[in-house]
């Protein structure tokens, strides 16, 4: 995981870049302009899209990066990658370009969320209104943690891992890379869930689970690996 401390959190460029232009760039809008921060670009990979912001232009892909790119001091921008799960390795990816192409990472939290001074937050964080990261919890690369989320004290989300709306990791939780706990679920302490995992909307998490698979129930129980 690619960590580094607080202080970055919420200190971001004036000036951003989204990749994606859905509903996640609508949710992150308001919420980085709250922090004196402005939507000034945005690129998505769906041919036609049409920007959901007044003034805002939208580019296709990576040749229209490019074109926006070509003549700029792209230095002077932060980049967030507007994309949900399950799409964590799509995050990772695009957030590595990004920086081989001269733009900052940023990591930011809505006002509203609570933040542990000890959590260790990786570049890229996405902290949602009303979540909770408490007490020595570490957050890799890409991370999003969504609306009234909690995730107690010392639990390691890898690079990629997004926790959905009023989900909850108890303590010590740990989470592999591109994982999605969806809306709702809970997850007892000290459990362990593998990498490219999904966890399904009001699932109880109770034991271990595997890499590459879909989880659902009470308890929750392998449904199919991923793929299938």
């Amino acid at each position: 995981m690619v960590l580094t401390k607080m202080p970055i959190l919420n200190k971001i460029p004036r000036e951003l870049l989204f990749w994606g232009a859905a509903d996640q760039a609508r949710v992150l809008k308001p919420i980085v302009e709250s922090l004196g921060s402005s939507v000034v670009a945005l690129v998505d990979d769906t041919p036609g899209l049409v920007s959901p912001f007044r003034n805002v232009e939208i580019y296709e892909g990576i040749s229209g990066f490019n074109r926006w790119r070509d003549g700029r001091n792209v230095g002077q921008y932060g980049f967030v990658v507007a994309i949900g799960n399950p799409y964590g390795d799509v995050r990772c990816r695009l957030h590595d370009f990004l920086l081989e192409n001269g733009l900052q990472a940023v990591s930011f939290a809505d006002s509203t969320a609570n933040i542990d001074e000890s959590v260790i937050v990786g570049e890229g964080a996405q902290v949602m209104r009303g979540a909770i990261v408490n007490v020595d919890a570490r957050l890799g690369k890409q991370c999003i943690i969504n609306t009234r989320a909690l995730v107690e004290h010392d639990c390691i989300l890898e690079d990629g891992v997004e926790i959905g709306p009023g989900a909850v990791l108890c303590g010590r939780v740990h989470v592999g890379k591109n994982s999605w706990v969806a809306a709702n679920a809970t997850v007892r302490p000290r459990v362990t869930i593998g990498s490219n995992t999904i966890i399904g909307a009001g699932a109880v998490v109770v034991s271990d689970i595997p890499d590459d698979v879909v989880a659902v129930g009470v308890p929750a129980r392998i449904l199919r690996h991923n793929g299938e």
